[in-house]
């Protein structure tokens, strides 16, 4: 069994609240071992890094979509958490079957799409970098 949690919930609290209802409704017999956990991470939306994005975005894509979480999980914590950084995922390409054989990035889109090409993405990645460097009304 795999669990996603959300913000602010311990995955060994859980684990234990998990043992504690099967031990309580007649499945004790069930054996359940933690192979791994970690908690949830997330950025605020005005963070500088997802600031940045959100421009960068706006300039080769004209769309800036935010989605505070994602269907998909990792040890993000290790950069929010543990480092204190600020941590955004973003692209502008175009892939799709994500970890499995069928796994693609379009390299070189159509030239009439709106789909980014590698190049482009990865100047996308350049401007992010200066996006984030340039001072703030804050400073």
């Amino acid at each position: 069994m795999d669990s996603r949690l959300p913000m602010g919930v311990d995955p060994d609290t859980q684990f234990a609240r998990l043992r504690t209802h099967l031990d309580e409704h007649g499945f004790s017999d069930i054996v359940i071992r933690k192979l791994s956990g970690y908690p949830a991470a997330q950025t605020s939306v005005d963070a500088p890094l997802v600031q940045a994005a959100m421009g960068v975005f706006s300039k080769w894509a004209n769309i800036t979509s935010v989605m505070p979480r994602i269907g998909g999980s990792a040890p993000f914590y290790q950069f929010t958490e543990r480092l204190d950084l600020p941590l955004v995922f973003n692209g502008l390409g175009h892939g799709s079957g994500a970890h499995g054989p069928n796994e693609y990035m379009l390299i070189y889109p159509h030239k009439d799409s709106k789909v980014a090409g590698l190049a482009d993405i990865e100047k996308s990645y350049v401007d992010l970098l200066f996006a984030l460097a340039e001072p703030t009304d804050q400073e």
